[in-house]
């Protein structure tokens, strides 16, 4: 076990009753996100995040004897969400995916989440993302997806198949009075979104009048990785000061640079004066802290997921020098959409590693509550590379106490795994839910 977890371990052990105190009173001052996936980075000396995620996919990776538990943990936290929002205890769930029809690793997801939902005692749909017609036939203009209209030839129902060969269905919508519903007739109470929006939310869910969560107006579309990390820094200093150790543990450097076309070259000095900068901060932080290993960065998309538009730089060399194959792969994200603003990144490399592979533990939260994890390790990438790419694997990581770890009176029995992984992956949503109070 590395020095600073076995350190969180025991601070947080110490300080077990005020930490859970103080997250509790946290989460009442800010609704936490309805879910959420946090990507953690572990060297050794720093455990911090790396990535945070609104609407998260991934559920079929999730250790089973932690899939069991995720109903009641579902159930529990909603019921939270609907008394502190004032909203009525649904009964009806839709759910809205991506619509990755190709991708059966993602439809393998949606089975799993709404096997959740459905072990939790919740009706649940699956809703086909369309612009639905209205009452009077007509379509909804601001939509991004081909049109479905009364006399459409698009079907009512969309069968999926995923990876190991389930079966789903997904239904088409439509909108009566600013009631969304699928078009044979399941009205839900709530609509829970497992699409990210990188390209822009459908216009109708302007006026639609159920609780639709986690709000889409957080989706990739608008939401920004740096503010996340501001929040994050913020929440992780304190809790450090709280526990009685270094926020440089848990903390990571970031910073935001926008006006930026990397494929016309637009704003290429900036990112160098920003990433000269954090060099020259990370190079005093390395002596400070007797680090051996040399300093890099990251340079993200500001707004995205799925590992694209992401570079790892261990000179200001390499940003001048480079060729037009880097500049394509920083000029666009997810379905297309142009990088117009980035966030520039300590590099924490991981010491962790599964079956000679780095790896990374990938933690996720349901509200405030921790309902699991798994490892993500990569055939072609070494420990400070982007996991989340080509070559990357899955494992299991199956917490043998997630909820009641408060509880413990003896040291040799606390669960490290759950008190500093699931610390960090509180704080990360715990960040969320100020990204939501802008």
């Amino acid at each position: 076990m590395s020095k600073i977890k076995n350190l969180m371990a025991l601070q947080i052990f110490k300080n077990r009753d005020q930490i859970h105190a103080w997250f509790q009173e946290q989460f009442k001052n800010h609704t936490a996100p309805f879910y959420s996936s946090v990507d953690i980075r572990d060297s050794g000396d720093k455990i911090a995040p790396v990535d945070s995620n609104l609407f998260p996919a991934g559920f079929n990776n999730i250790c089973e004897v932690d899939f069991e538990n995720a109903s009641k943990l579902f159930k529990t936290q909603i019921a939270e969400m609907a008394r502190d929002l004032k909203l009525e205890l649904p009964k009806k769930i839709l759910l809205i995916p991506e619509t990755h029809t190709e991708n059966r690793f993602y439809l393998e997801n949606l089975y799993c989440l709404k096997t959740i939902l459905d072990d939790a005692d919740f009706e649940t749909e699956i809703g086909w993302i369309n612009p639905p017609p209205r009452i009077d036939g007509s379509v909804d203009a601001g939509a991004t997806t081909p049109p479905l209209t009364a006399h459409s030839t698009t079907p009512l129902t969309t069968h999926l198949t995923t990876a190991s060969g389930k079966q789903l269905v997904a239904q088409a919508l439509e909108i009566r009075s600013g009631i969304l519903q699928t078009m044979n007739g399941f009205v839900p109470d709530w609509v829970v979104l497992n699409n990210d929006f990188s390209q822009g939310y459908p216009t109708y869910f302007d006026e639609v009048k159920q609780p639709i969560m986690p709000t889409y107006k957080l989706g990739w579309h608008s939401r920004k990785k740096s503010t996340h990390f501001h929040f994050y820094n913020q929440i992780a200093t304190e809790f450090a000061t709280l526990i009685g150790i270094d926020p440089w543990h848990i903390t990571i450097a970031s910073e935001a640079v926008g006006n930026v076309d990397f494929g016309e070259g637009k704003g290429i000095e900036s990112v160098l004066q920003v990433a000269e900068k954090m060099f020259a901060t990370l190079h005093a932080q390395k002596q400070a802290h007797q680090l051996s290993r040399e300093p890099a960065l990251f340079i993200k998309n500001d707004s995205g997921t799925y590992g694209m538009g992401i570079m790892v730089v261990h000179s200001l060399d390499e940003i001048k020098n480079m060729n037009r194959r880097t500049k394509n792969k920083m000029s666009v994200g997810k379905n297309k959409s142009q990088i117009h603003q980035v966030i520039i990144q300590e590099g924490i490399p991981t010491q962790l590693s599964t079956d000679g592979h780095s790896s990374e533990p990938v933690i996720y939260m349901m509200g405030h509550e921790l309902i699991g994890g798994f490892i993500r390790a990569n055939t072609e990438r070494d420990d400070l590379d982007n996991l989340n790419s080509q070559g990357m694997i899955f494992k299991k990581l199956c917490f043998k106490d997630l909820h009641d770890f408060w509880n413990c009176n003896d040291f040799n029995e606390f669960p490290v795994l759950e008190a500093v992984y699931g610390s960090i992956g509180r704080l990360s949503a715990l960040a969320a839910s100020r990204e939501g109070s802008l």
